[in-house]
């Protein structure tokens, strides 16, 4: 039997307040069809390809009858949004949407759901707005008048509330009566969205990041910010203002290469109602500290690796300095002005700001300076994130490295990646321990530990979720230098994702975490404010880590049984214990969660007995993690 004796008197080293968090991107249909609220695909009639083949303005809508349904754009309703429907026919003719993925979506019985739209019709008519299943059986039906005939649009808004429960709904739009009307700005939310945002969140999955109890978020990417072209590069001024002003942006992860399971997503955009101002709110919300990643005048690497001159920089370094000023600035300010306009006349006090997303080499590095004299100079308070690159070892990650033996004073972190086998983490546990302290901190900003290569079968196991518990003990026992760390990707939609691993699955209407998930919340929701002094006697086949609470009543201990065997342990303190709630994790190596199974593999809790102020001898199953939760 092993002894673990905690010296809660012995304070190692700090823990960073910001340790554990998340990262949002909007792949793997995340933002649009995922997290973002809205229920109809296209709504704006602003899909496009971006190599000009197809025409695809109308996807994702179809006819219902013979109406005569085209895509105008003569006075269209902004600038943003050029393109509008016309719909001409009969009674009870018009138009289906098909949702997102072209899998509809799910409303459930007796709940509200709210309806908009913006139209202009010549001559008064009426429209049904319904909501119908698979069969085409309506849930719902409304009329909606349009009383203003003329040139100009009309917003009007209305609340449908489903009869039943179904995974597979649609949305139809017919004409009341034969005539015409020009349609845009398409939109169906659930009223229930994450706190009750009008253009929000929906509300299981917000939910399942709030269980995490993020110190962080980290948006809103990713290569999502690089994009493949100048056009596609992520400008985070497109992404503000009424949702008439925010114009359509092809997502740079709809391309074939990315399709891991054959399904197509050329459906698959940015309609940018998820922006930075909900970001911001997002981050509210969750009590996460706003961590955005901005475009540093550079496309992926990767592909096109296309560079914005160094002497045509300044429009982006400007768009980072108005990025801080629209997150801080008094509402009287330009960029302050807007947000207050939007509803929040109070700054959002950002505090970090990433430059690039995960460049490298000298042309990153040069671009990065010039964002960070300027910014540096207006904003000396804002702490600097600067890339390490795409992998965690290497050429390029030496050489940005030693780029920051040269600048220290240019960061304040440096952001590392590292996707990798189960077996890597278990050999980085102290990657860490001997990292130069006068260095730039360490921001662990993508992870995720698979189970083999890019394929289908690439998949977040017990085993994967196992080792990154182990990994993170070493990030809590160095998390005076490791300040910032967040599992990546965040969310996947069933059967049309472009990566995997993903630490969490959704479907129209149910989701689940998978083993790493249930790592990460118990890890984030569990954490000290110092690492103290754990010494072992015996041979314990396993990782621990200790974290002692700012004010010092409690204890939190993590143990780590990387055996197939159970494992007993005798833990002590050097403090009465008052009170211990054990949370334990253990599984068959290859098990995973489903929808069908989403607590396969889910934390248990239970309160220990104590014996004279004393934890009683542990017994810990094999390919477990256990945390204790102790009040001294």
């Amino acid at each position: 039997m092993t002894e673990l004796k905690i010296n809660t008197s012995n304070t190692l080293s700090p823990v960073s307040p910001l340790l554990y968090g998340i990262f949002f991107e909007d792949i793997n249909y995340a933002g649009d069809g995922g997290l973002y609220g809205e229920l109809i695909a296209n709504r704006s009639f602003e899909y496009y390809d971006s190599n000009g083949e197809n025409d695809l303005r109308m996807l994702c809508w179809e006819r219902t009858g013979d109406c005569d349904f085209s895509i105008k754009s003569r006075f269209p309703l902004s600038q943003a949004h050029g393109n509008y429907a016309r719909l001409t026919g009969t009674q009870n003719q018009g138009i289906r949407n098909l949702g997102f993925c072209k899998e509809g979506f799910a409303v459930q019985k007796d709940m509200a759901y709210r309806f908009s739209c913006y139209a202009r019709n010549a001559a008064p008519i009426s429209l049904i707005i319904r909501l119908t299943d698979r069969e085409g059986i309506p849930q719902c039906e409304k009329k909606l008048a349009l009383v203003r005939a003329g040139h100009g649009w009309t917003r009007y808004t209305m609340t449908l509330t489903a009869s039943k429960d179904c995974k597979y709904a649609f949305l139809e739009i017919l004409l009341g009566k034969e005539g015409s009307v020009d349609l845009d700005l398409i939109s169906l939310f659930p009223a229930d969205t994450f706190h009750n945002r009008e253009n929000g969140m929906r509300k299981d999955l917000a939910e399942m990041l709030q269980a995490l109890s993020p110190k962080f978020m980290r948006f809103p990417g990713g290569c999502i910010v690089e994009g493949r072209s100048f056009d596609n590069m992520y400008c985070w001024k497109d992404t503000i203002g009424s949702l008439s002003a925010r114009p359509t942006n092809w997502n740079r992860w709809q391309m074939k290469e990315y399709q891991l399971n054959g399904h197509s997503s050329e459906d698959y955009f940015q309609s940018y109602g998820l922006g930075f101002y909900e970001y911001f709110q997002l981050c509210e919300d969750l009590g996460a500290k706003p961590i955005p990643v901005i475009n540093a005048g550079m496309t992926c690497q990767w592909h096109e690796g296309l560079l914005v001159e160094l002497d045509r920089l300044d429009k982006w370094i400007q768009d980072a300095l108005d990025l801080i000023e629209f997150a801080n600035g008094p509402s009287d300010s330009p960029w302050g002005s807007i947000r207050a306009e939007m509803g929040h006349p109070e700054p959002f006090g950002l505090e970090y700001l990433a430059i690039g997303n995960e460049q490298w080499g000298e042309a990153y590095f040069e671009r990065y300076e010039a964002f960070q004299k300027a910014i540096s100079r207006y904003y000396p308070q804002i702490r600097l994130i600067t890339s390490a690159g795409w992998t965690s070892e290497g050429k390029d990650f030496d050489t940005a490295y030693a780029w920051m033996r040269e600048n220290k004073d240019k960061a304040y972190a440096v952001d590392e990646h590292f996707y990798q086998s189960p077996e890597w983490f278990l050999a980085n546990i102290r990657r860490y321990d001997n990292y130069d302290r006068s260095l730039p901190k360490v921001f662990a900003g993508e992870y995720a530990a698979h189970t083999c290569g890019q394929t289908e079968k690439r998949e977040s196991n017990w085993y994967a979720a196992l080792c990154e518990a182990a990994f993170l003990t070493g990030l809590e026992r160095n998390a005076d230098h490791v300040v910032m760390a967040c599992y990546a990707p965040l969310f996947g939609r069933t059967s049309h994702q472009q990566w995997q691993p993903n630490l969490i699955w959704f479907d129209n209407d149910s989701v689940y975490g998978t083993p790493s998930y249930y790592v990460q919340q118990l890890f984030s929701n569990h954490v000290g404010t110092c690492f103290v002094e754990t010494l072992s006697e015996g041979t314990f086949t396993g990782i621990y880590s200790s974290t002692l609470s700012e004010d010092g009543s409690r204890l939190y201990v993590k143990l780590v049984n990387l055996s197939g065997q159970t494992t007993s342990i005798k833990l002590k303190t050097d403090r009465p214990v008052e009170s211990c709630v054990l949370y334990e994790l253990s599984a068959e190596i290859d098990a995973v969660n489903s929808h069908a199974s989403p607590n396969n593999v889910s934390p248990s809790a239970r309160t220990l007995p104590l014996l004279s102020s004393e934890l009683p001898e542990l017994h810990l199953p094999g390919y477990s993690v256990t945390v204790l939760d102790l009040t001294l």
